[in-house]
């Protein structure tokens, strides 16, 4: 598996070889066919269990995180992401390009969703431990939180030469929580209003945090 996922990030999967993965794994190629009949059903296996191992990476991560309260997961959380897609940028950039390109091999929607929902678990705690603003809109704020991070580790990566300095990555995660702490906590939830203007107002002011966001990761990132 590990000389699979070596060779598909170096080729990509049209450019990949069975007899290639087979001698860096040191077997030979029909042995490989034992096991998965097509280069696209080992490809596939490669895929699951990347996106299998992040899920319960994130989930150590969690049931590790010293303080319970959601800021404090969210942090470790933010951290974990944020690390995990800048050292696997290019198998996670090969992942999306096959969901785009290739309908023979695109990993399930499944475990995308199971990494994903260790998020939405977090999230909807913050809510029923009342940390959270009960009218927070789970979709909305997983947006914010996995794109956010994976737009600021491509950031990130580009300007990293050899050397990627961990120290750069902080200021982000901690832009991360002060965003989430400022817009969901309910230390900061403002006056009742009604329906309609709730959601527009929970909008409008979440786009001038992610903007306000954008600028300050930007600028840290020329910076370093």
């Amino acid at each position: 598996m590990e000389a699979a996922r070596s060779v598909f990030v170096e080729t990509g999967f049209d450019g990949a070889r069975m007899s290639e993965i087979a001698r860096r794994a040191g077997i030979g190629e029909g042995t490989i066919y034992s096991y998965y009949e097509s280069k696209a059903e080992l490809m596939l296996a490669v895929l699951q269990q990347f996106w299998d191992g992040l899920t319960r990476e994130a989930e150590s991560v969690m049931a590790a995180a010293q303080a319970t309260g959601f800021f404090h997961r969210l942090e470790a959380l933010a951290t974990y992401h944020l690390g995990t897609v800048i050292r696997n940028a290019d198998f996670i950039n090969l992942t999306f390009a096959l969901r785009r390109n290739n309908s023979e091999v695109s990993v399930s929607r499944d475990h995308l969703r199971h990494y994903v929902a260790v998020f939405d678990r977090l999230f909807l705690r913050g809510q029923d431990r009342g940390e959270l603003r009960a009218d927070a809109i789970l979709w909305q704020a997983r947006d914010v939180f996995y794109g956010t991070l994976e737009y600021s580790a491509r950031s990130i990566e580009m300007a990293m030469e050899s050397d990627r300095n961990l120290r750069q990555q902080k200021p982000v995660v901690d832009q991360m929580v002060a965003l989430f702490r400022s817009h969901y906590g309910m230390e900061q939830a403002g006056t009742e209003q009604d329906g309609t203007d709730v959601e527009n107002a929970s909008l409008a002011g979440l786009a001038a945090k992610v903007e306000q966001l954008s600028d300050q990761i930007a600028s840290l990132v020329r910076q370093n």
